[in-house]
């Protein structure tokens, strides 16, 4: 499945003024061609019916990108690519931190598992035996008081 961006989406990811992303996507470079397509979004006015929208595939970003830098200052597209490397090595030790724990998480999950399934067992073991006395507590109940006198051979 492709992942598309819509325009105020990219400029959140590089920085760029949205009209700024939305005047170079309207262009329709042969560089960029390739990565657009055009789907129908509900139109801002009130009472409005649906709009095309453009929306770029996100491996199209590096020509945008590329076409974006004509007209930028490349200080600042510098400074705004560093910002996004800043973030996606952040959310990668996050994610590495995350998996760690999963990790651990997982491997106390199976001891308790295995707890649980010994206290199971244990409490199948004495249910029997609360069983089994509570059967010969019945079978002594119903015994008379004879049978029990004579059965103990004083």
């Amino acid at each position: 499945m492709d992942l598309y961006l819509k325009p105020s989406e990219i400029s959140e990811i590089i920085g760029v003024e949205e009209g700024s992303i939305c005047r170079t996507l309207e262009r329709r470079d042969a560089d960029i061609e390739p990565f657009l397509r055009v789907v129908s979004a509900p139109s801002e006015a009130p009472g409005g019916s649906t709009a095309p929208q453009i929306q770029l595939r996100i491996d199209g970003l590096a020509p945008l990108i590329k076409r974006l830098s004509y007209n930028m200052p490349t200080d600042d597209i510098i400074e705004n690519l560093s910002c996004q490397v800043i973030d996606i090595t952040y959310l990668r030790e996050t994610c590495a931190k995350l998996e760690a724990d999963k990790q651990t998480l997982a491997a106390k999950n199976a001891e308790l598992q295995a707890a649980i399934e010994a206290f199971e067992v244990e409490r199948a073991k004495w249910s029997a035996q609360i069983e089994d006395l509570k059967r010969r507590l019945v079978n002594e109940q119903s015994k008379s008081w004879v049978d029990r006198l004579l059965k103990r051979k004083d």
